[in-house]
This record gives structure tokens, C-alpha cells and sequence, in this order.
């Protein structure tokens, strides 16, 4: 699942179970809309962390069709799934 899929769901979530909550008068609709942005926004800013963590960065960077081999060190070569990512020797 990538980034913009995991949100699309989140948000959904979102929708659904603040229209729950705001139809049976638990919340307003004023403070859904602030719940909602803030929970989205803390969710992007999550991700971002971790797809820029150093095993994300190798692993986006090794599916670019012109990288050919990425030398890495040995914990982070084990780390991302690809046959181009080799440890260093």
C-alpha cells in the first residue's frame, strides 16, 4: 500500500466514523473537521518519516530503472529486498 492509498483510506475511516459520531451528537461538526485534519496530518507526517528512513531511501532508489547496483552496508543491504543492493565487502 502506498502513501496515497493508506491516506484515501484513513480518510474514508475518517468520514465515516465521524458522520457516526456527529449524526449521533458524540462530537461537532466543527470539531470533526479539526479532528480529521489533525489525525491526517499526523498520519502523512508518520509516513514521511518512514519512507525516509535509510532502508525506505535504498529500497525507493533501487527501483529506478538507471541504478544498476547500490553498495550498502551489510545491516542495510539485508534490509531491503532488491538484487540490486549489495553489501559492501
Amino acid at each position: 500500500m502506498n502513501r496515497e492509498q493508506a491516506l484515501s483510506f484513513l480518510r474514508t475511516v475518517l468520514q465515516v466514523g465521524g458522520g457516526i459520531a456527529v449524526g449521533r451528537g458524540w462530537i461537532g461538526a466543527d470539531e470533526m473537521t479539526a479532528l480529521a485534519g489533525a489525525v491526517l496530518t499526523l498520519a502523512a507526517t508518520a509516513w514521511s518519516l518512514y519512507a525516509r528512513r535509510d532502508a525506505g531511501l535504498v529500497a525507493a532508489a533501487a527501483t529506478v530503472p538507471e541504478v544498476h547496483r547500490i553498495v550498502a552496508a551489510p545491516r542495510l543491504a539485508d534490509a531491503v529486498p532488491s538484487g540490486k543492493v549489495r553489501a559492501q565487502p
